[in-house]
Parts: structure tokens; C-alpha cells; sequence
């Protein structure tokens, strides 16, 4: 199992500062992947905690100047919100500005007047995702890239920069229409906030739909390490180093090979102390 981290491109933490110094801190320790979540116009009655969130691939170009060896996700990418001609360029820009360490989790979201505010179809964003994702691998997997479907059309194209490495999409969600989507469309499933028993039957199902070779399957989950919060504690990791290495053997029992975690943390000092002692403390037992 390897660890990635789910960078706090919002909240409190969303500012440049942290953005610097927590990426840093992280590739540093040795966590795998940074990972930002993606909102772009919340409505009022939601502040917390997206009400200040820096733009995803945005702030992932900008860490790709300042690390060297992590790699850089949106986890995830609300698809049907965005062009996805565009959303295709500034993924293929960000993987050519990280020298090949870029990969692109796209999900559909669940927030509808953030749809409405964004001239989005929020009744039909899963066929949305469909037709999206193909046509973005039209792009991303030829050098005549062409595609015809309902809401995106495009034949003698040119697309750059061109990709010299592929670019992984990884699809989110737990739904059985989410689970569908990943297997047939993506290389590998990103879950959120799941117990070790649902992770498993998600895992289940992916693999009784069938999906492509070196699918990778990732889950991001709530960490504290010492202590206790007020979280599911099913779904989170927190306590002792004892109880949190023996939840994460069952994750990796039941199939998650990547699990990226997302500190409960409101300060920057706490923060880096939090990855700093689950790479340092907890990481380590895990592979004993």
C-alpha cells in the first residue's frame, strides 16, 4: 500500500503559504501523490469548508514548479461542470509542466445550485461524464484525435502539448452508476470516506464489472493520528498508531492499494506535525 495526501486547497489552509510548505513537507516524507478537491462557486448555505477553495488545476501547476518527485491528482474533478476541451488542455499542460507526474480523477459531484450557478445539467450529469471522458481520451490517445457524440464534436484537430507519458484518469464515486463508470472508462477507482467493509464490496463490484489491466484502486480517508475527534469512526482513521495500522491492514485486505489521507488539521504547524507522524510512526509499521 502506498500513501498519498489530500492537499487542504481549502478552508483555512487554502493559501499559498501552506500550499508551499504542506506540498513540500510531503514529498519530502515520501507520500506518493498530492491530491486537491475541486469547487468553484458555492452557495452561500454551504461555507464550510469550501467556502475559500484555491482552483484546482491552478494551484497544481503552480506545485508542480515546486516539487520534483510527487505526483499531482484532482481528487476529484467535477467533470460536468467544466468544458472538457479545456479541462483536457490544462491536464495535458500540468502533466507536461510536471514532467509526466499529472493524473486526472474526474467525478460528478452532488451540489446542484453549484450547477446552476455554472450553466451546468445537474439532472444529467452522469451521461455528461460519459461522453466527456471519451472524448478526452480521444485527445489524450491520438495523433488525429476525432469524436462525435452528442454535446462534443471534433475531428481534424490539433491538440497539444502532446503527452509523452499517458495520463491516468481515475474515476470517483461509490454509486452503482459511479462504479460503472470507472471500470468501463477509467484506469482505477478513487473512493471517498469509506469503512473497510464497504470498500471492499465497492472493490467487488469493480472487479464483477471488469475493468482494465493495472487498475488501480485508491480510497482517501479522514486521519488523526493521537487522540480523538467527533468523526465516524468507521470511516476515519484516529487514535493510537496501534488501532490506525490495523485499519489500514484491512483496507489493504480487502484490495486498496493507494490510501490517501486527508488530516483533521486546521493549522498549518499541526498539519505538517500530522503527516509527519503518520509517514514517520505509522507508514513504517504498516510494512513490518
Amino acid at each position: 500500500m502506498i500513501f498519498g495526501l489530500n492537499l487542504p486547497n481549502y478552508g483555512s489552509l487554502g493559501n499559498r503559504e501552506s500550499m508551499i510548505a504542506i506540498a513540500e513537507s510531503a514529498e519530502e516524507l515520501g507520500y506518493s501523490s498530492l491530491w486537491t478537491s475541486d469547487h468553484i462557486l458555492i452557495p452561500a448555505n454551504r461555507p464550510e469548508p469550501f467556502g475559500n477553495v484555491l482552483e484546482t488545476f491552478t494551484t497544481l501547476s503552480y506545485l508542480a514548479a515546486r516539487t520534483e518527485t510527487i505526483r499531482l491528482g484532482t481528487g476529484i474533478l467535477v467533470l460536468p461542470q467544466r468544458d472538457p476541451l479545456l479541462a483536457a488542455k490544462q491536464a495535458a499542460t500540468v502533466q507536461h509542466l510536471s514532467a509526466g507526474r499529472f493524473t486526472l480523477g474526474i467525478g460528478v459531484g452532488y451540489i446542484a445550485e453549484e450547477y446552476s450557478f455554472l450553466r451546468g445539467d445537474f439532472d444529467s450529469r452522469g451521461q455528461l461524464a460519459d461522453e466527456y471522458i471519451q472524448a478526452i481520451r480521444a485527445l489524450f490517445e491520438s495523433e488525429h484525435p476525432e469524436y462525435h457524440g452528442r454535446h462534443i464534436n471534433f475531428s481534424e484537430a490539433l491538440f497539444s502539448p502532446g503527452l509523452h507519458s499517458p495520463i491516468p484518469i481515475v474515476l470517483g464515486g461509490g454509486s452503482k452508476a459511479a462504479l460503472r463508470r470507472a471500470a468501463n472508462l477509467g484506469d482505477g477507482w478513487y473512493g471517498l470516506r469509506l469503512s473497510p467493509e464497504a470498500a471492499g464490496e465497492a472493490i467487488g463490484a469493480l472487479n464483477q464489472i471488469g475493468h482494465r489491466r493495472d487498475f488501480t484502486m485508491s480510497l482517501r480517508v479522514q486521519t488523526r493520528v493521537g487522540g480523538s475527534v467527533d468523526a465516524d469512526p468507521a470511516t476515519t482513521l484516529h487514535g493510537d498508531t496501534d488501532v490506525i495500522v490495523e485499519q489500514l491492514r484491512r483496507y489493504r485486505e480487502v484490495g486498496i492499494q493507494q490510501l490517501v489521507i486527508e488530516p483533521l488539521s486546521s493549522t498549518l504547524g499541526d498539519f505538517r506535525e500530522q503527516i509527519r507522524a503518520f509517514a514517520h510512526e505509522v507508514a513504517p509499521r504498516l510494512a513490518e
